[in-house]
């Protein structure tokens, strides 16, 4: 039986996201945590092509959304997971530990819901914090804290620690993210990611930091204000 050739280039993005995955684990157990950080980053992008190029080749299959969802594990799960722990974990012991664990257990969970529920279609809107989402967030405030040292060199690293296991609670709740798969491109919207990139240019981890802590926020402020709508506006 031929194989279309072109079945190949989806799966090469989603074998380069399991390779920076692993590169950025072994970068962290060596003290290598901002490249092992912008390893995940670059990891987040190569994930975001490999379903894009198997739509524009038509090579879109059952085994490549298998391997995508096993890739993100050891990317957005274990490699995070790993950096978190050899960067402040080991200086809290068990709590450390638990917390890397935790990131890794409850976003397999999440992968396994998420492939669940959409086994067919692409939502408008993610229920529960992405695991893709989840890991930048953590590597970006980790890259924040290697830039200005608030919490490694001082006494607040458990600080670190419990953001973790928040967007690992956030990862499994119900809590509503939008997705921007099928968003309306237009001028308006084409300006602003303009101005976007180009201040995440001048200063990336602060950019893309700050953004990215925001759709954390945004989730959580839409929940309490629908939980308030519901208790008091029935």
């Amino acid at each position: 039986m031929n194989i279309n050739p072109l079945y190949i280039l989806p799966n090469l993005f989603t074998a380069g996201s399991i390779f920076l995955g692993i590169a950025s684990v072994i970068l962290a157990s060596r003290g290598g945590f901002e490249w092992a950080c912008w390893f995940v980053l670059l990891s987040m992008i190569l994930d975001g092509l490999d379903g894009r190029v198997a739509r524009l080749t038509n090579t879109a299959s059952k085994f490549g959304v298998e391997f995508d969802s096993l890739a993100d594990i050891v990317a957005f799960g274990v490699a995070p997971a790993m950096l978190l722990y050899f960067y402040i974990g080991l200086d809290y012991g068990r709590y450390g530990v638990v917390a890397s664990a935790i990131f890794v257990i409850f976003g397999a969970i999440r992968l396994a819901r998420f492939n669940i529920s959409t086994a067919n279609t692409e939502p408008n809107s993610f229920i529960g914090l992405p695991i893709p989402s989840a890991a930048v967030i953590l590597v970006l405030w980790i890259l924040l804290d290697l830039e200005y040292g608030i919490l490694k060199n001082t006494c607040l690293g458990f600080i670190l620690l419990a953001l973790a296991f928040i967007l690992s609670i956030l990862m499994v709740s119900n809590i509503r993210y939008p997705s921007f798969k099928k968003m309306q491109w237009n001028l308006k919207i084409f300006v602003v990611v303009v101005i976007v990139l180009c201040m995440a240019y001048l200063k990336p981890r602060e950019v893309i930091g700050g953004l990215m802590s925001f759709y954390v926020l945004y989730g959580i402020a839409r929940w309490i204000f629908v939980l308030i709508k519901k208790i008091y506006f029935k």
